[in-house]
């Protein structure tokens, strides 16, 4: 066997650390490492676990039930359904945020901070889709007169 290159040697060094490394990895993790026989402290011929690919017993899926505080209000749920993403959504929010009456007794500390969160979404949902992206493509030659039509697909003279 020839001696090795520089590069060899080195590259040689470098392998060396990497299995070094990985098994101080696999000793942390209490895998013993198998020694140059291939056997391993535990008796085993590599040093990892077995693996149980079999299916394991699945647990049955539970329900859980999850109720906003809003919905106790059902005609402002009724309200903030039919007006979500449309013109009057903010100034409704806005009605049910402040209270300029003076008289009511307000909702509880959940409902104001759905009520809140309800606001920054439809802000962000403003800000994301207020340019028209949220609408359906239209077709722009539907738009245009009948004559137009005809004038734009005519061939060049």
């Amino acid at each position: 066997m020839s001696p090795l290159s520089p590069a060899d040697a080195d590259a040689v060094n470098r392998m060396q650390l990497r299995i070094a490394a990985l098994e101080r990895l696999l000793i942390n993790h209490g895998i013993a490492v198998p020694d140059e026989s291939g056997q391993s402290a535990g008796g085993g011929t590599l040093g990892f676990p077995e693996l149980d690919f079999s299916e394991r017993q699945r647990k049955e899926a539970t329900t859980v039930a999850v109720r906003s505080a809003l919905e106790d209000f059902d005609h402002i749920s009724r309200t903030i359904t039919q007006l979500w993403g449309r013109d009057g959504f903010d100034e409704y929010l806005a009605q049910l945020i402040v209270d300029e009456r003076g008289t009511r007794k307000g909702f509880s500390m959940e409902a104001m901070e759905e009520l809140l969160m309800l606001a920054r979404l439809a802000r962000a949902r403003k800000a994301l889709y207020g340019m028209g992206f949220d609408r359906p493509s239209r077709d722009a030659w539907k738009e245009l007169p009948e004559a137009d039509r005809r004038s734009a697909r005519a061939p060049a003279r």
